[in-house]
């Protein structure tokens, strides 16, 4: 039977879990540059209309640009340095051509295509697949993006300075960009910045979904 981290039947209007890291458990981000190509290349599928002049043009003209915009949201993310965090909603409007599938793999195809070029890497650059969970309720949602957002924790001990999460634009540090949706999960805390702050006591970990980069 197939695992559940690999059921791709995404439903509209419905959160997935998306996660992924390097092969062997190598780092797939090795300096800022690379945190920020990642989320250029993640930006760029989901906002429209685009710039002309975006920077890795040819890596993304490998596949037939579609507006992403009114498909799938990015609700959340967090990058570190060998994987990745993914929070997306499918909306009903998605097709097979313009799902969360089809964003994850123009993502990943040109993230590594990017990555190879630039230190001659040979071989995969991910452990497989990525992973994917469907969120189930409400209070899943919050919990996850608690959880996305306090990964750097163990190396950056404050999250309002770490640059690579959306962190910084779900407490109004930054300008919230157009790609990104935090208001999804916003509507169910009244004091985000609190939420996340709060101790996460063995209880409240039961209301994050099961997680596993193995």
């Amino acid at each position: 039977m197939p695992s559940k981290y690999y059921n791709r039947n995404f439903k509209p209007q419905h959160y997935y879990h998306i996660f992924n890291r390097g092969a062997y458990k190598n780092k797939i981000f090795l300096d800022k540059k690379d945190h920020q190509v990642f989320i250029s290349i993640l930006s760029y599928y989901l906002n429209y209309p685009r710039s002309r002049h975006f920077a890795y043009q040819k890596i993304v003209n490998k596949f037939k640009v579609r507006n992403l915009k009114k498909t799938v949201h990015l609700v959340a993310y967090c990058l570190m340095p060998n994987h990745f965090h993914l929070l997306l909603k499918q909306l009903p409007a998605a097709t097979d051509k313009t799902n969360i599938s089809n964003l994850m793999r123009r993502l990943m195809i040109a993230y590594a295509m990017y990555f190879q070029n630039k230190y001659q890497h040979v071989g995969t650059l991910l452990q497989g697949r990525y992973k994917n969970i469907l969120v189930d309720t409400n209070e899943q949602l919050l919990y996850l993006s608690k959880y996305i957002h306090q990964n750097p924790l163990s190396a950056h001990k404050d999250l309002t300075t770490y640059p690579y999460s959306s962190y910084q634009a779900y407490i109004n540090k930054i300008e919230i960009p157009k790609w990104l949706h935090p208001e999804d999960v916003l509507k169910h805390t009244k004091n985000y910045q609190q939420f996340i702050n709060t101790p996460t006591k063995e209880v409240d970990t039961n209301k994050i979904l099961p997680l596993t980069l193995d």
